[in-house]
């Protein structure tokens, strides 16, 4: 019987709903009936129900705030709400609360019957739930087979002598009957799900139960032996008469664990799987193969089963890491992030495609960023930035889960070099803007300046100069020169009684008419007008 707890300030609704639903018949205790939160939570405070019927609109405490008291201190207990008020805050309260059901008055007894179903088969499932759990506490509590473990543990490090396996097997009640054995590796990708399920639980359960799982999927079908190795990583040894019984049963029943793991514990897990051998004492063998396999989890990605033959599939030539490089490099000095991103993920393929082991495919990509950030060209200060960065992945790159996730750092890592030689750019054009500006005011009055003299004092290319002088000061290097020239020239007609020839020659024209041409363009009059307007101010 579930415990139920009615709570509603008005004494009729209690009573009609108290004498209008057939309480045990549904599984269902009605302990008391409270006409306000406050005496609620009184009477959950000495004795807990698993559901609370409450209304919304009740002095002293009312029923968001008891369904907030609730969500709060008994976890456990659900909460329905039947309430008279259809508003759209209360029901967003309730769901913050995790109340079950919000219903409103009138509500007949077949409507509150069917919530009361609905009510009775979540406690149901909750409570199997606990079930569940306080079985698998209990059997990880209980004494483990240390000695077959043990055993089986040193079967598949090739420790045990082959004459003497058949007595030992014997003694620790080890059955593989059959002619060709193979072994398996069954491992959680991410634990967290179940153990989030249920505060306060280890990774150790969660281990221990997949394990458990996968014995009596596989050990009472007689397919063969399931434990956790040293690791506490669970293997299975299969047995059958033929191979191909063995591939058919190991299929199947791997399926199986895999399903029945993600079903009961919502844990996805990756299966690596051996090759199959003819003796007990060559079962090492297999397990090899198998931790091959599972290595290749880092390369492919998890939640799929694995085989040895994958391994092998991959291409013998080593990669051109210094071609990559190079187009990496390029990608990062022209700025193009989504291309240094396409460009990695390539490589990563191209590790991935050629089955590469982990060590190998981690010096790979040391070798890759190495390469690139030493050909870079940063200023001092940012290529200190890059190289701590760079000695932060060096020391997480063994950490990581997949290749996929140690490709996004090392993307991360070339699209920050990509940024700070933007910047280092921008910097360097602003100075060599700034020094041709300052050229311009010390030698605007020779007549020999020129964009092709600019460039010489710079010691860049006239193309170059032209894109970054344009760049960063809106005006081509001739419009400035003129500009500085025409500034100069209309000073020294407004304060001097210099003629416009002896003007034009000292602002840096050599030749008078082109001059006059130049400055009517300027300022829409001669030199001669715009003096006889200046002076006669």
């Amino acid at each position: 019987m579930y415990k139920v707890l009615l709570v509603d300030d008005e004494v009729l609704i209690r009573e009609a709903i108290r004498q209008n639903i057939h309480w045990e018949e549904m599984g269902f205790e009605l302990i008391a009936s409270c006409e306000n939160g406050k005496q609620a939570m009184e009477v959950i405070e000495k004795t807990p129900p698993d559901l609370v019927l409450t209304d919304i609109y009740m002095p002293y405490v009312d029923g968001i705030g008891l369904a907030r008291y609730i969500h709060e201190h008994c976890p456990d207990t659900r909460t329905i709400i039947i309430s008279g008020y259809d508003e759209f805050e209360y029901a967003k309260q309730a769901v913050r609360y995790q109340v079950m059901e919000y219903i409103l008055k009138p509500v007949t007894p077949a409507e509150l019957t069917e919530v009361l179903e609905k009510a009775r088969i979540s406690l149901d499932e909750q409570r199997a739930k606990n079930e569940t759990l306080k079985k698998l506490k209990g059997a990880y509590r209980s004494n483990r087979p240390i000695l077959r473990s043990r055993f089986l543990n040193s079967l598949l490090r090739g420790d045990e002598r082959a004459e003497e396996l058949e007595e030992k097997m014997r003694e620790l009640e080890i059955s593989l009957p059959g002619s060709v054995f193979n072994t398996a590796i069954v491992e959680g990708d991410d634990l967290s799900p179940f153990v989030s399920r249920y505060p306060g639980v280890r990774d150790e359960l969660a281990l221990f139960s997949i394990c458990n799982i996968a014995q009596e999927l596989i050990e009472q079908k007689g397919l063969g032996v399931v434990f956790q190795n040293m690791d506490a990583r669970t293997v299975a040894i299969f047995c059958a008469e033929t191979k191909e019984a063995l591939d058919a049963a190991m299929e199947e029943a791997l399926s199986a664990v895999r399903s029945t793991i993600r079903e009961l514990l919502l844990i996805e897990t990756t299966v690596g799987a051996g090759e199959a051998v003819a003796q007990l004492s060559r079962l090492y063998q297999s397990y090899e193969k198998a931790k091959a396999a599972l290595e290749l989890k880092w390369l492919l990605g998890g939640n799929q089963m694995i085989r040895s033959d994958t391994s092998n599939r991959g291409r013998s030539a080593p990669l051109d890491v210094p071609h990559w490089a190079e187009r990496v490099l390029q990608a990062v000095k022209a700025g193009k992030t989504e291309e240094i991103e396409r460009i990695i993920r390539e490589f990563a393929q191209e590790i991935r495609e050629a089955r590469i082991n982990r060590n190998r495919a981690i010096i790979y990509m040391q070798n890759l960023l190495l390469t690139v950030v030493n050909a870079a060209d940063l200023a001092e200060e940012q290529e200190d930035q890059i190289v701590k960065e760079e000695k932060e992945l060096m020391n997480r790159l063994y950490t990581y889960e997949h290749l996929r996730d140690m490709a996004t750092d090392v993307i991360s890592i070339c699209t920050g070099m990509s940024r700070l030689l933007n910047e280092q750019r921008d910097s360097y054009g602003k100075k060599q803007a700034m020094k041709a500006l300052e050229y311009i005011d010390q030698n605007y009055m020779n007549s020999d300046v020129t964009l092709n003299s600019v460039c010489s004092y710079l010691a860049m290319s006239t193309s170059y100069f032209s894109t970054l002088f344009k760049t960063h000061t809106g005006e081509t290097f001739i419009e400035a020169l003129t500009k500085k020239r025409m500034e100069k020239a209309k000073s020294l007609l407004e304060n001097t009684s210099k003629r416009a020839y002896e003007v034009a020659e000292e602002v840096g024209f050599s030749d008078p008419h082109y001059f006059s041409v130049s400055f009517k363009k300027a300022t829409g009059k001669t030199p001669t007008e715009y003096a006889k307007e200046s002076r006669n101010r």
